[in-house]
């Protein structure tokens, strides 16, 4: 029986196919016979298809296998650093179709009017109230690390951390960093079922020993030295043995004046490897994180086996949206504002037209889009007076910010030696076979310089810009690190990373004055060479830089 169904459309690829039609045939008509309807080119496209309220079940669940299928397939073109089992391929297919069907769980008052075929995710801080939140996807992290594919398999979580280890080349080290981990955070999050936490550093930062703050307890990540033996994570097993870190060995946290740095800018290009401004590249600070919490985490392919990797990417995704909100008030669209990749053999895949590595299921520029931007929501970080509500942050009137609680220090810390040991026997220090850390672009003078993961004998400040700047893997410092200016000075109270007229740069970003460079002596002796910069020429010719109308943020 035929009828007619006006209320199933899609925005781009649909519109020409409403129309009278079967539900039966719908459901039973070979795949390949729709080939000539124009349907959507990217897997994000499939998202603007939207349910009404009288929309038949069965032609939403029609139109979701299509985009499945014609999407969502294991990237046979690149190698994978673990052979995936057929039953393991397909459970990465599942978790691209709970994405889509997740609209089906949409709470039965939410279809009196039309929604997205996403529910939206709305992503707190680590220590917001309801500290449930949290909870939730802790509790969920261990469902999945301890569900196995089938019976013989890997575990359910380690096959979705071993997706980063394909994708080093390709989402690392050039534009495709920011975009590339967004869509994989959407993957992991489908997965958990439960929306993902972000950790603003920024407020461990401001305490005298970052060390000290409570989520290195049993309530939140463990304890952060050696092995992992408390909290939720507690004695997850890893491609590099045992979990383990080393906090404050090295490296740098998140600061408010690092995080203003990048949101005083306006274009793409400024904060993206290989062309980002000095001090404004968000890799380059969210390297420096890495290797702070040191161990596992400081390994450039194995790092999603520590849990915290998922909080400190959805805070590095945060401040980009922060970024793209305000791009949008000025007037530029960031689902346009991309950069081309430089050529460089060290990196592949990088354009936005490229298919992102690892996530067939998309390309690299669904990564910008406003569809996959709107299936996520950030609750505001902590601020004061009230931080979020939170029972381990608390205002600092003095400071105006919002500050962690320090551990009891009853509770088990760990044992640094623990973390040395298990550094030389996981050979993942001194140039060992799993040496792959993250490159320093900032440190913060509190630290130790004691790092499990670094190679202190060979570490080198690379200070040539014969070619356009890019990461070295070869050594430890990224080769446009302000550590490589040669004057390792500090921006605020504790992290290293320009020399002493930027900063003065700072206090200007304070004051709103988005003035990029400076006349004066001491200007003359940085070397701010740059590699050539590939702008989207679609974007107004004002907005290509720095422009005095545009206010600049306080974080």
């Amino acid at each position: 029986m035929k009828m007619c169904i006006p209320h199933v459309y899609a925005v781009f690829f649909f519109l020409t196919c409403v129309g009278c039609n079967s539900i039966h045939d719908l459901q039973n008509t070979p795949y390949e016979k729709f080939s000539k309807f124009p349907f959507p080119k990217t897997f994000a496209e499939c998202t603007d298809f939207l349910v009404r309220p009288n929309t038949p079940k069965d032609i939403v669940q029609a139109v979701q296998n299509h985009c499945l299928d014609g999407f969502v397939s294991i990237d046979h073109t690149h190698s994978w650093t673990k052979n995936l089992t057929r039953d393991e391929q397909n459970y990465i297919r599942s978790v691209f179709r709970k994405v889509i069907s997740d609209a089906d769980n949409l709470d039965k008052t939410r279809h009196k009017r039309d929604v997205g075929l996403f529910p939206r995710r709305l992503r707190r801080e680590v220590r917001a109230a309801p500290y449930q939140h949290w909870a939730d996807y802790a509790r969920n992290v261990r469902r999945l690390k301890y569900e196995t594919i089938d019976k013989n398999g890997r575990s359910k979580y380690n096959v979705l951390a071993d997706i980063h280890g394909i994708a080093v080349s390709n989402s690392h080290f050039g534009p495709n960093f920011l975009p590339w981990h967004r869509l994989y955070l959407i993957l992991m999050e489908s997965a958990l079922g439960t929306p993902l936490t972000y950790w603003d550093s920024t407020i461990d930062q401001e305490i005298e020993d970052c060390t000290q703050s409570i989520l290195w307890t049993e309530k939140y990540f463990g304890n952060g030295f050696g092995m992992v033996k408390t909290g939720p994570f507690a004695n997850f097993d890893t491609p590099l043995g045992k979990l383990f870190r080393n906090i404050g060995s090295d490296g740098a946290l998140f600061s408010k004046s690092g995080v203003n740095i990048i949101l005083s800018r306006s274009r793409f290009q400024q904060i993206s490897e290989p062309f980002a401004d000095t001090g404004a590249s968000v890799e380059g600070q969210h390297n420096s994180k890495h290797v702070w919490v040191d161990g596992v985490i400081n390994n450039l392919g194995e790092s999603p086996h520590d849990p915290v990797f998922f909080c400190l990417h959805t805070f590095v995704d945060y401040i980009w949206e922060l970024f793209r909100k305000q791009q949008i008030m000025n007037g530029i669209d960031p689902t346009t504002d991309t950069v081309l990749a430089p050529n460089d053999p060290e990196i592949s895949f990088q354009n936005s037209t490229d298919v992102s590595v690892g996530l067939r299921g998309y390309y690299n520029i669904d990564g910008y889009s406003k569809r996959i931007a709107d299936m996520v929501k950030y609750e505001p970080h902590p601020q004061c007076p009230i931080c979020a509500g939170s029972q381990d942050l608390y205002c600092d009137k003095r400071k105006g910010v919002c500050l962690t609680r320090n551990r009891d220090p009853r509770e088990y810390a760990g044992r640094q030696e623990e973390a040395r040991s298990l550094g030389y026997s996981n050979k993942i220090n001194n140039n060992g076979p799993n040496t792959k850390p993250f490159p320093i672009y900032g440190r913060d003078i509190r630290v130790r310089m004691d790092s499990v993961t670094l190679d202190y004998d060979n570490i080198s400040l690379t200070a040539s810009l014969e070619r356009p700047p890019t990461m070295n893997i070869g050594t430890n410092i990224m080769a446009n690190s302000p550590l490589n200016l040669g004057n390792e000075q500090r921006i605020d109270g504790n992290i290293r990373l320009m020399s002493p007229q930027f900063n003065r740069f700072t206090s200007l970003i304070q004051n709103q004055d988005p003035r990029p460079t400076f006349q004066d002596s001491g200007a003359t002796n940085i070397n701010l060479q740059r590699g050539p910069v590939h702008v989207n020429v679609h974007q107004p010719i004002e907005f290509r830089g720095h422009n005095r109308g545009i206010k600049l943020p306080k974080y």
